[in-house]
Order: structure tokens, then sequence, then C-alpha cells
């Protein structure tokens, strides 16, 4: 109910451009530093499936108290006022990979994300996966909107990717990409030429992804060369939107 209470202050204040994510949580230790016990993935993945019901119910009741009663949450006449701006309410994702997380995707969420790195046939078999769970809770699963996340690397050319890439290993903390070559590591993550770029996002887009989150480093929620998104700007997206 408070994370309901924060979702519509947040719309609010962005104008209605907010998109809610959340997730059932893997970090043991991140849990517990902040006080709180790690449940077994099914009882974190149920507690989930709770979380996004009660943000469901108050913040599509336009601004009006609402209920919602579950097995771990539970809100009774709790009103997420001011309302938010989007109608009904702003999207709520899911994130996650497991076969019983895309359960609660297919059963609740607006939206399904994915990250940071996948190869685009083991994306076919999760898209596989989510079929099916749709089909039990009699839902179409294009209903579902797809959002990816990929660690991203881009060359002028061929060359210069090559160049990229030894930069980034020198920068990547511990060495840890040092053993690693350039197209293993490239497999599953959005990475070449421009050209090599645009004909990934379009094989994306082609299986549904709306929204692709690029990060710009062998880790995620880092920078490593502010050149790159000049690059992605620059040689990518103007293809893309044409």
């Amino acid at each position: 109910a408070m994370l309901a209470k924060m979702v519509a202050t947040l719309d609010q204040l962005s104008g209605g451009r907010l998109d809610v994510g959340v997730g059932a949580g893997w970090n043991e230790a991140e849990f517990l530093a902040n006080g709180y016990d790690f449940p077994p993935p099914g009882e974190r993945l149920a507690m989930l499936e709770e979380t996004v019901g009660v943000l469901a119910a108050m913040l599509g009741a336009g601004g009006r108290p609402a209920s919602y009663t579950g097995r771990y949450h539970r809100a009774e006449d709790a009103p997420a006022s001011p309302a938010p701006v989007q109608r009904p309410r702003p999207p709520l994702w899911v994130g996650g990979t497991g076969d019983r997380l895309l359960g609660v995707v297919a059963r609740v969420a607006d939206g399904w994300n994915l990250c940071w790195e996948i190869t685009p046939q083991a994306y076919d078999d999760r898209l596989r996966v989510l079929g099916e769970a749709c089909a039990r809770a009699g839902r179409r699963p294009e209903d579902v909107r797809r959002s990816l996340g990929l660690l991203t690397l881009v060359g002028r050319d061929a060359d210069d990717l090559v160049a990229r890439w030894r930069r980034l290993q020198a920068w990547m903390p511990g060495g840890a990409l040092d053993r690693v070559e350039l197209a293993d590591w490239a497999a599953s993550r959005l990475v070449g030429t421009p050209d090599q770029l645009v004909e990934q996002l379009r094989g994306w887009q082609a299986r549904g992804v709306e929204q692709l989150v690029c990060g710009f480093a062998g880790i995620p929620f880092s920078v490593y060369d502010d050149e790159q998104l000049e690059l992605v700007a620059e040689l990518v997206l103007p293809r893309l939107e044409a």
C-alpha cells in the first residue's frame, strides 16, 4: 500500500510517464541487510503476485479507497490519493525469466521485462513458456507488453568494434572479461556495427519487444565510454525511426 502511494505521487510528478517494474528479488544478502527474511522462491513469487494485486487495486481506483486481501499482503479501504495521472493506472511490469515467474506475468502483469543478456533462441523458449502460461490464464500472449535490457557495445566498423572491446576489457573491474572472446560475449547481448545493431533490433521487434534498454558497459547501470551513447544516437536511432 505504501508503494502504491509512492507510485501515484511519482506518476503525478512525471506527468503520467511512469512505468512500474517489480520483481521477486534474488540477492539474499540485500534482504538480510535490510532486516527482511529471504523466503524460498515459491513464496517470494506468491508475495510478488499479491504485491501486483495491491498495486492494481489501489492505483486503478481513481483515488477512491480500495481493498485487497491475500495470504501475505492486504489493504483495507486504502486510497492512493491524489490518483495517478495515467488511466486506468500506470502499467505494472514484472521482471524475471523462470517458468513460475512467467506464470505470474501471465496472470497479473501488464508487461514483462528480461535483462541483461539472452540469445534470441533462448528468448524464443521463454516466449513459448509465456504463451503456455497465458493460455492457462485465459489471456492472449500478445497482450503482454515486452521490454528487454541488453548490455550494449557498438563500433563504427568491425575494426573499431574490436578496439572498443579491448577498452571495455581493460575497464572491467577485476579483469572479469580478460579471458572472454568478443564473439562469445556478443552472442547474448546487443553488440556490433551500426548495421548489425539495426538488424538485431529489428529481430527483437519482430519478437514483440517494444522497448530495449541498453546498458553501455560490461555490468548493468554503468557507462564505460560516453561515446557509445553518441554512436547509437547518431548511427542507429535515425535508421530505426526511418
